[in-house]
């Protein structure tokens, strides 16, 4: 076989591999491309906020002192503004906690009053930016109807940070309350309302 005729059939045998290989790469990205966006998203669902917020939830669950532990108490001063928009007679009760989320203060605490029943406020957030309050939770709703609800900051009431805001005052009501003063400081940096 002469020296040309090998070149040509190494060249042609090389050609069929490389087109090989470029016709399984295609196949491969485009499927990769076809089922990543739905690994992407159910690794998030996995491994996200809401794994965080559904972790916290067993925690308040089966040992409510820990989970208080890492609830950041509001300062009373947060609830003045929400005072008015809360039915005669109602007032928030001292376990009051912050949750800070993306330029959003979430603000949870039961609230109580004679013509309330005793669970009536138990699940009430709130959600406080810059555009002022938004009632997020159906408690809250019922609670402050003047006030916007949560499509106001583009929340609803199975987003993680108010689940946690939640949490913490199922948490303080399994451990028997909390004084808005004790647990540990909201992180530096966190701006809350009213401050």
């Amino acid at each position: 076989m002469s020296r040309s005729m090998v070149a040509r059939t190494v060249a042609w045998c090389v050609g069929v591999l490389l087109a090989a290989g470029g016709l399984l790469a295609t196949v491969v990205l485009g499927f990769g491309a076809f089922l990543g966006p739905a690994e992407a998203q159910a690794g998030k669902e996995l491994d996200g906020p809401a794994a965080d917020a559904r972790e916290f939830a067993r925690l308040a669950a089966t040992d409510p002192g820990a989970a208080l532990r890492s609830c950041a108490p509001a300062r009373a001063t947060d609830f003045d503004a929400l005072a008015g928009a809360l039915p005669a007679g109602a007032v928030a009760a001292d376990e009051r906690y912050v949750v800070p989320d993306e330029g959003l203060a979430l603000l949870a605490a039961p609230v109580v009053g004679e013509d309330l029943a005793e669970s009536d406020g138990d699940r009430a957030v709130w959600a406080y930016g810059r555009a002022g309050f938004a009632a997020v939770t159906d408690d809250a709703r019922a609670l402050t109807p003047d006030l916007p609800g949560p499509q106001l900051y583009g929340l609803d009431s199975e987003a993680p940070a108010v689940i946690r805001a939640a949490t913490c005052v199922e948490a303080a009501q399994r451990v028997g309350g909390a004084s808005p003063d004790d647990g540990p400081a909201v992180p530096t940096g966190t701006r809350q309302p009213g401050g």
